[in-house]
Parts: C-alpha cells; sequence; structure tokens
C-alpha cells in the first residue's frame, strides 16, 4: 500500500514540476503590438474622399464616383 502512494506522490509531483517548466511567458512589446494592430486593421485606416459621378465604385457608401482620393500619413 505504501509502494502506492509513493508511486502516486512521486508521479503527481512529476507532472506539477513539469507544468511549470512548460509554461512560457511571452512578452510582447510595443513594436510587436503595434505590428499585430496594423495587420489587424489592414489598408482601409486611411481617409477616403469620393468625387463626381463616374465609373468607380466608391468604398464608403458604395456609389459610383469619378475619382477616389486616399489620404496618406506618415504618423505611426
Amino acid at each position: 500500500m505504501q509502494k502506492v502512494f509513493l508511486i502516486l506522490f512521486v508521479g503527481t509531483l512529476t507532472v506539477l514540476v513539469g507544468h511549470k517548466t512548460m509554461k512560457s511567458s511571452i512578452v510582447m512589446d510595443d513594436v510587436l503590438l503595434k505590428n499585430m494592430e496594423a495587420l489587424a486593421n489592414g489598408e482601409n485606416g486611411l481617409p477616403v474622399v469620393c468625387r463626381w459621378s463616374g465609373d468607380y465604385i466608391c468604398p464608403n457608401g458604395g456609389d459610383r464616383v469619378k475619382y477616389i482620393y486616399e489620404g496618406y500619413s506618415l504618423r505611426p
């Protein structure tokens, strides 16, 4: 009976120690979080202005327009 308890104790201890050592802490810095946010937003984060009637479809409302102006930004 003591052998069974000893085997269970050693097995449980091994599992607990293995679980603690297998846990990895992932450190996310600001650059990684900004890159993830940029990938999640896609390329539609810039303002779009549509002008006059034409053949193109405006991404803002789906109207047919002649010109589509997209804003550019150098800010992070």
